[in-house]
């Protein structure tokens, strides 16, 4: 095997692929990174048992061939390669590879591929297309309510489906749920599928903000997210997801419009204060035109108004801090609306127009 590539085209290619590398593996192989030279491509691979990445650039092929290097090292190694020069890389023999740029060379040892899974075919039957910063926001707007430590599968596992011409994304922990909807570009079929949180989140790092064409494809118990030179294969999991619908408030009894600056600010001071205390509990009263903030500690107390804008009557409840401000977080518009059906049921916080994001958090309990 030998062939010239960019030096920041190798850089960038193990950077995205080596960010879903094995923590330690027991199975040795599974700790690298497959360099193929194939044609006119490089491409490099990675698997850690629930996740293949590929990630394909362009070279010069003087010798085709294929080979395993460990992981952690050759990407330490070439990302501080911060050149175009290009960089030549030869197996030098049985054992090891030669890596030369300008006037420097470094060699390592490198694996027989024989052991290491290739990516697979796979069919179009079932597929949806979306902006890669779509996919990308989508995701982001959902996986932070998945209960990664929790052993209940749903709690840790986020849910796709895709139905006339939207995507939407699921995901609870059992005191919240996010949900995420996005327009697709192109449909084929409708799709259901689960995958593990920690999963999505691996596939989250490999995600860019660009107007790429990303094709998300359904086959079997396999999802392959494929934008051209970069693949991702993951495992689905089986069964129902629970349905968030059953939370959303059936009648609203306070719509609140507030300012979403000022609630968060609000919000990141009153954390000072209850940070220490069980749920990080604060207490909120809504008049018709103040939301009132109080938190109280051992080591002190806060009390805030903000201006807001209250249909309905005044209301009282008890809210996690974090939650709130994790859920605020996600809406990107100056203003935010939050639906109470009553103290004692869950919240919604969503936006004042789109309904491209929603999140809906349990109350908790007031004493007194």
């Amino acid at each position: 095997m030998k062939f010239i590539c960019d030096g920041l085209d190798l850089a960038s290619a193990s950077g995205v692929v080596s960010k879903i590398l094995s923590v330690k593996s027991n199975i040795p192989i599974l700790d690298g990174i497959k360099i193929k030279a194939l044609g006119d491509t490089v491409s490099l691979s990675v698997y850690n048992q629930e996740i293949y990445i590929e990630k394909i650039i362009k070279a010069d092929v003087l010798v085709e061939g294929e080979i395993v290097v460990e992981g952690r090292l050759f990407n330490d190694y070439v990302s501080k390669i911060n050149t175009k020069e290009k960089v030549e890389i030869e197996k030098i023999d049985e054992e090891n590879i030669s890596i030369r740029f300008n006037l420097s060379e470094v060699q390592m040892q490198y694996y027989e591929k024989e052991n290491f899974p290739d990516f697979g075919e796979y069919s179009s039957d079932l597929y949806f297309e979306i902006k890669e910063k779509d996919l990308k926001e989508l995701i982001d707007r959902s996986l932070f309510c998945v209960a990664l430590t929790n052993n209940r599968v749903m709690l840790k596992s986020c849910s796709f489906s895709v139905k006339d011409d939207e995507v939407e994304a699921v995901c609870l922990d059992g005191f919240r749920i996010a949900v995420s909807k996005k327009k697709t570009l192109s449909q084929k079929g409708d799709i259901n599928f689960i995958i593990y949180g920690k999963i999505v989140s691996d596939v989250l790092k490999a995600l860019e903000e660009s107007d790429e064409v990303i094709r998300v494809t359904k086959e079997g118990n396999m999802i392959l997210f494929d934008k051209g030179h970069t693949k991702i294969k993951v495992n689905t999991i089986e069964g129902e997801f629970y349905n968030y619908k059953v939370n959303l408030p059936a009648e609203v009894k306070n719509e609140i419009v507030v300012n979403k600056e000022e609630m968060e600010d609000c919000l990141r001071r009153a954390s000072v204060i209850c940070r220490d205390t069980a749920y990080s509990k604060i207490i909120i009263n809504v008049e018709e035109n103040t939301i009132n903030i109080r938190a109280e500690s051992e080591k002190g107390r806060i009390n805030e108004n903000i201006n807001c804008k209250n249909t309905g009557d005044p209301t009282k409840l008890g809210l996690n801090c974090r939650y709130l401000q994790e859920a605020i977080s996600k809406i990107k518009e100056d203003y935010l609306k939050i639906i109470i059906e009553r103290p004692s049921k869950p919240i919604l916080i969503r936006q004042i127009e789109e309904d491209e994001y929603k999140c809906i958090v349990l109350p908790l309990r007031l004493i007194g």
